[in-house]
């Protein structure tokens, strides 16, 4: 068995007149917090959209648990345990907490020939998962009830909720108060000791020097150094 959970190898992909990766690489251990930092355009976020399934690599490959994969979006990619809570939100804010955690896999039941969702149990099961991540949030109020920075632990929550294996946050920090960072930290700690593989993406040096047990730089689409 490697080393590694998961493992990116010499990833490319280029947009029109850029290349935005160039031959970049990635290792992930097991139950821990690795930071990923460059400046902005060094790659970071793409690299992770990579990983995620929003961007298909032009070249490169993507070994999980030990096998070589294709990550074909975003949902084949939370199906396989990658979870990721993105810098720009995309709330639902009309719809329920419940229902933006568990948005594209709601849970669901039979009524003879009719397959319906399964309110009761898509609730029940968000109730849990947002106790688990210590937040005292109605699963049935509206999302747009709340602030950016509590949607933002709500997507915690939606990753925490598909029992990942390896969660990436970029930029987390960006929308949170002082108390909501201790808040996030102590998620991100529960998640590590679980053996939760965590991507960092973050610019403030006091929060990676705190949190981080590995640390890879990029520059120019291009792998530096851990």
């Amino acid at each position: 068995m490697s080393e590694y959970r998961l493992e990116m190898r010499g990833v490319v992909k280029t947009f029109p007149g850029v290349k935005a990766l160039d031959h970049a690489q990635l290792n992930l251990r097991p139950g821990t917090v690795h930071a990923l930092m460059g400046e902005n355009g060094a790659g970071k976020s793409t690299l992770m959209k990579c990983m995620f399934g929003i961007y298909h690599m032009d070249e490169g490959e993507v070994v999980y648990e030990g096998e070589k994969v294709q990550i074909k979006g975003p949902l084949d990619a939370l199906n396989k345990g990658i979870a990721m809570v993105h810098q720009e939100l995309q709330p639902i804010p009309e719809r329920s907490i419940g229902e933006n955690i568990y948005v594209g896999r709601y849970p669901t039941k039979r009524l003879g020939p009719i397959v319906t969702i399964d309110h009761e149990k898509m609730y029940a099961d968000a109730a849990a998962v947002l106790k688990e991540v210590h937040l005292n949030y109605d699963p049935r109020a509206k999302l747009g009830s709340l602030s950016v920075s509590q949607m933002q632990l709500v997507e915690i929550a939606k990753a925490v909720s598909a029992d990942c294996k390896v969660l990436i946050l970029d930029e987390p920090t960006s929308s949170l108060t002082a108390a909501e960072v201790e808040a996030l930290f102590t998620i991100v700690n529960e998640l590590r000791a679980k053996g939760v593989s965590i991507v960092y993406i973050s610019h403030k040096m006091d929060e990676i020097l705190r949190i981080s047990d590995e640390v890879t730089i990029m520059r120019d689409g291009q792998y530096i150094g851990t």
